[in-house]
């Protein structure tokens, strides 16, 4: 892939890079900057002007993730905070205890820490939401190990990377990249995310035939993704 270069469009400032892809992708990040993925022979006036056909998509985007920033709560790590898991809220409770464990007992994550000191809760926490995420994710995407094997695709392999502007990523070597955060976000939206991947297996843009594979797989596939774009799962 060549340098990132910006350029102007009707939608503002975006960067632009070039890949072996076939389709021009366009991705609106979290902080409403603007990111285009494009062929390497397609001209900047083709780019600009697909660009200015999804301007009203972008504004859309946009929107959402302002309206989603403007309510998020920030993070605590002490006694009775709330933190999600698989969509569902569960209150925090400390206790003093040097094995640096955390246990899901009903509505409660009991997390064992010497201190108690926000850091070592912070940390004790993360270690055993990564490694739900690797459970959780590995089991949901072992049910489509036989339907790529039917289809000749390759076999999907379960790589956790976090990535602050996306929840997944393809490989074209069948190599998933999902985002651990995710874990906190409910099951169905979880799912979807590996659909969406899986897909990318067999087309790796977004063009009519992904498009048409996502919603034979995941019929409900916008209504979840808009779910997952503007709920609160921190």
């Amino acid at each position: 892939m060549s340098d990132v270069e910006r350029v102007t469009t009707v939608a503002g400032i975006a960067t632009l890079k070039r890949s072996g892809r076939r389709t021009l992708a366009i991705s609106v990040l979290p902080d409403g900057n603007l990111e285009l993925v494009a062929p390497m022979n397609a001209s900047l006036a083709s780019i600009l002007e697909r660009v200015a056909k999804r301007a009203a998509w972008i504004n859309t985007q946009r929107r959402a993730f302002r309206a989603m920033n403007e309510v998020r709560p920030v993070l605590r790590y002490v006694n009775g905070a709330t933190h999600r898991y698989l969509g569902r809220q569960y209150r925090l409770k400390l206790i003093n205890d040097a094995s640096q464990s955390v246990t899901l007992r009903g509505a409660y994550l009991h997390v064992s820490v010497s201190s108690g000191g926000e850091e070592e809760v912070k940390a004790a926490l993360a270690r055993w939401y990564r490694r739900q995420a690797h459970a959780q994710f590995e089991r949901r995407l072992g049910r489509w190990v036989e339907w790529c094997r039917h289809r000749k695709l390759p076999h999907p392999n379960l790589r956790l990377r976090m990535m602050p502007r996306r929840w997944g990523s393809t490989q074209q070597d069948g190599t998933i990249c999902l985002n651990p955060e995710l874990i906190r976000a409910p099951s169905v939206c979880v799912d979807y995310v590996i659909v969406h991947e899986i897909c990318h297996l067999k087309y790796p843009d977004h063009g009519p035939k992904f498009r048409g594979l996502l919603q034979q797989l995941c019929p409900e596939w916008k209504v979840i993704k808009a779910r997952l774009e503007n709920g609160d799962f921190a």
